[in-house]
């Protein structure tokens, strides 16, 4: 058997520790004196699909916490496949990176060209739910047929659902299901968890001295970031982790969940889960941990229920694959709503007639994050009180959102446009109701500047 040369392509597993991709990559690689390539590429979906297939609420640019959350995880990523004796590739299409290749080269020629230099005779991914990016996949192995592909799953409690086309309609429905059959926060053991590599293979010899693919992080100002709390990275979703589970917040998280804007009254892991720098599975681990030493309640299994609508939303993107982000969604009939740019803006700068409404916006112009139940109330006023095209506000979220998820960012928003999941149609959030029982003190509204008319 000649010499392997694998390549992983990092997505959203962006880290060391219960990565079964990472693990069997090296492994393979291992044997005969084989070489690892570790390489993240940020915008290939965008290069094959929505480059080609522009759609008018698409974006051009990622926002600026966003970005930052994302070259932090990538920082921390490369310190650890250092310290494991390799490092971080990177082909550098965008302003993640300081180091920018001589030429205007896109993302999937930059790859092609990585794999045929170094003769890739493999090549490593994890399952994701991203369409987009899936396509891409399909793309890049149509391109090198002689490649063998491996896929492994690292980023849901299930490896495998029984049949997407039997996903229930409802996320309750999948819940008493799951419940039923696979009840993993009360089961015997606790979830398998891949250990880490204790070492990787080296890069190809030639790659040693050659520096231009070297991941070197952009630095970032640090004006205008306010009560910035989250850090990417592996490092920093395992020490947000244990001081979370060494806190008395998981058992009052039913109670405090819906609060606006205090750190601890919520769990915060959804940033490191949608990078994959955090495991979902280590997760739930230490939480079944704090339920047998410390307690078990409403609120702790609040923090189960939440990961099992995550859960829910992975396989709904899976079974539903473009429709996810189609005007209609998964029903038959579109929504009544339309594009308006006028109002678009002001939603998007946080100057509508709400005040509620514009303190979660600036509050997500400014942090890259906004509460769960902010996220509801702007989305139903972005639909219902100012009618507008349910995607429109979806690309919006996605563009600045630190926790930007595929399947749970479309799929929510589907949810509440009544095109999607929710068996009840459409979900239209009283806003003077809601600023009563959230901000009955207006606290939230005057720090954020929700009164204001203009920026």
């Amino acid at each position: 058997m000649g010499r392997k040369v694998v390549l992983m392509l990092f997505h959203n597993d962006l880290r060391i520790n219960d990565n079964a991709t990472l693990l069997k990559a090296a492994e393979i690689a291992s044997t005969n004196n084989g070489r690892l390539l570790c390489v993240y590429v940020s915008d290939l979906a965008d290069t094959l699909t929505k480059q080609t297939n522009k759609t008018p609420y698409y974006f051009d640019e990622m926002g600026r916490s966003r970005k930052q959350f994302l070259v932090e995880s990538l920082v921390d990523l490369n310190e650890s496949l250092q310290r494991l004796s390799n490092r971080l590739l990177y082909l550098p299409t965008d302003d993640l990176s300081t180091d920018k290749l001589p030429s205007t080269i896109d993302a999937f020629t930059q790859l092609c060209q990585l794999i045929e230099q170094h003769a890739v005779t493999d090549i490593y991914i994890s399952q994701t739910a991203d369409y987009h990016q899936n396509q891409a996949y399909k793309v890049l192995q149509h391109q090198f047929p002689q490649i063998s592909w491996h896929r492994y799953s690292n980023n849901t409690l299930f490896a495998v659902m029984s049949s997407t086309k039997d996903l229930p309609k409802s996320f309750t429905q999948f819940r008493k299901q799951i419940e039923a059959n696979h009840d993993l926060l009360n089961a015997e053991n606790n979830l398998t968890i891949t250990p880490m590599p204790k070492s990787l293979p080296p890069l190809p010899d030639d790659m040693i001295g050659n520096s231009v693919f070297f991941y070197k992080a952009q630095t970032f100002d640090k004006h205008a970031q306010h009560e910035r709390c989250f850090k990417g990275g592996e490092s920093s979703a395992i020490s947000h982790l244990n001081s979370y589970f060494k806190s008395e917040a998981p058992s009052t998280y039913k109670v405090t969940r819906n609060d606006l804007d205090n750190w601890k009254h919520s769990t915060k892991f959804s940033a490191w889960l949608a990078n994959g720098s955090l495991s979902v599975k280590v997760l739930l681990n230490r939480l079944r941990q704090y339920e047998c030493e410390v307690i078990a309640n409403d609120s702790t299994y609040w923090i189960w229920f939440e990961l099992l609508w995550r859960e829910y939303f992975y396989w709904y993107a899976l079974t539903h694959l473009q429709k996810l982000f189609w005007f209609r969604g998964i029903s038959q009939d579109a929504p009544s709503t339309c594009f308006n740019k006028e109002r678009l803006e002001q939603w998007q700068t946080g100057t509508t007639s709400y005040p509620i409404v514009n303190a979660c916006m600036h509050q997500l112009k400014a942090t890259g994050y906004m509460s769960n139940r902010g996220r509801q109330i702007v989305a139903s006023c972005f639909i219902h009180e100012l009618g507008l095209d349910w995607r429109y506000g979806a690309s919006y979220f996605e563009q600045h959102l630190i926790d930007y998820d595929v399947a749970s960012n479309w799929g929510n928003w589907q949810y509440l446009a009544g095109v999607g999941a929710d068996p009840r149609g459409c979900r239209q959030f009283n806003l003077k109701k809601q600023t009563q029982q959230y901000d009955p003190n207006g606290d939230f509204i005057n720090k954020w500047q929700g009164n204001k008319i203009s920026e």
